[in-house]
């Protein structure tokens, strides 16, 4: 016999897929109270956005990123504040968490930019270069 988990999980694929999304957001709470991920409240704020709810959502990418934060996933809460200050630039509460998570663990900030691949000018000339698969 499936869990309940998995039976709830199943319902709200289902209504997701009908875009029932109020049913969804129903069945994502029930969810929700058995296991606090919080993926979970990230895709309750995606059907709220769907919902035209933007404040609601917003919400609830600030309370993701809360959850995120306390289990040490720094880069997720993060990126959820940076969602909900896309959605709203003034949103002091995202603002000021984000903030204390920069101040606290500065190096989720780095990112690593891609190397743009150079052939060194020696090299530039060379016959033996003809294509990208050509062994030197």
């Amino acid at each position: 016999m499936a869990s309940e988990r998995t039976i709830i999980s199943d319902n709200v694929q289902d209504y997701l897929e009908k875009k029932d999304w109020n049913a969804a957001l129903a069945e994502m709470e029930k969810l929700f109270a058995i296991v606090q991920d919080p993926l979970i409240r990230v895709r309750i704020g995606d059907v709220r956005r769907k919902l035209n709810r933007n404040g609601e959502a917003i919400q609830e990418y600030v309370l993701a990123a809360d959850l995120f934060a306390e289990k040490g996933f720094v880069v997720k809460a993060m990126a959820q504040y940076s969602l909900a200050l896309r959605l709203d630039s003034s949103n002091t509460n995202a603002r000021s968490k984000r903030e204390v998570l920069r101040s606290i663990y500065p190096f989720a900030m780095l990112k690593r930019e891609p190397v743009e691949y150079r052939i060194p000018e020696e090299f530039g000339n060379s016959r033996a270069m003809t294509s990208i698969g050509t062994s030197w």
